[in-house]
């Protein structure tokens, strides 16, 4: 993979058994227009609904096929919500109204943060998926889980603004500033306030050597957020952005 290359990653979030049909949607939807190959963020028992059990063997398989087929899994979280978690003036804006009680990593204790990762990478060795990568719910962390996730042997995790690399020297472990276009669905002033800003930010990031677009399950629901994000890809793809995935993207 070259360095001076235009780098395209569409990361499809919040995938576990209950919204299955919205990611073979999202990524049968994006493999028409010529994204072949995406990482799709795992939630092992999302919002504590989905016991590990309900992974059925036809998901497993289909997920362990789109790996060997260039796709790159990722452990998103282990609940995906902060229940038993309590809400403090200093982050109910991240918790509350940025987020709906969904930022399970953001003052995770690390015992506690490494016990839920070590169950995440039990679930992903049973099926027999692989994660190079770790991304907190809604990329909000702790400040010393990204040390923890190194040595625990992960590849990567990002923020919203930017690639956290983990590589085996200082220059392959500088942050990669990049900015995701990504949609809040859940109102409709959220879907006209995200339409608009991705509208804004995807002028942007064409003057840029990356480009990250984040799906959730539902944004394809909606015809004008559809709509937009096919003219997105297909500009992309013209003006030369190549799809990758976050774990191809930093092993160049």
């Amino acid at each position: 993979m070259s360095h001076h290359a235009r780098h395209l990653i569409v990361s499809l979030h919040d995938v576990h058994p209950g919204s299955w049909n919205d990611i073979e949607a999202q990524l049968q939807f994006l493999a028409e227009l010529g994204v072949n190959r995406c990482s799709l963020l795992l939630v092992p028992e999302f919002h504590h609904q989905q016991q590990a059990a309900k992974w059925t063997d036809s998901i497993a398989a289909s997920l362990r096929e789109r790996q060997a087929a260039g796709h790159d899994l990722v452990l998103h979280g282990y609940y995906h919500d902060r229940e038993g978690q309590a809400d403090t003036l200093s982050n109910v804006f991240w918790t509350r109204l940025y987020t709906n009680h969904e930022a399970e990593f953001l003052d995770l204790p690390d015992i506690e943060a490494k016990l839920r990762l070590h169950r995440g990478l039990e679930l992903f060795q049973q099926f027999g998926w692989h994660a190079n990568g770790f991304i907190a719910p809604a990329w909000l962390m702790s400040p010393t889980l990204p040390s923890l996730l190194r040595r625990m042997g992960f590849r990567y995790t990002n923020r919203l603004t930017e690639i956290l690399p983990f590589g085996d020297s200082p220059a392959t472990s500088a942050p990669v500033p990049s900015q995701s276009l990504c949609y809040s669905t859940r109102a409709a002033w959220r879907r006209f306030a995200s339409f608009r800003w991705n509208q804004y930010l995807f002028g942007k990031l064409r003057q840029t050597p990356l480009m990250r677009l984040s799906l959730h399950p539902h944004d394809l629901h909606f015809a004008p957020i559809r709509q937009q994000i096919a003219g997105f890809v297909k500009t992309a793809l013209q003006e030369g952005f190549q799809p990758t995935t976050y774990a191809q993207y930093v092993a160049r």
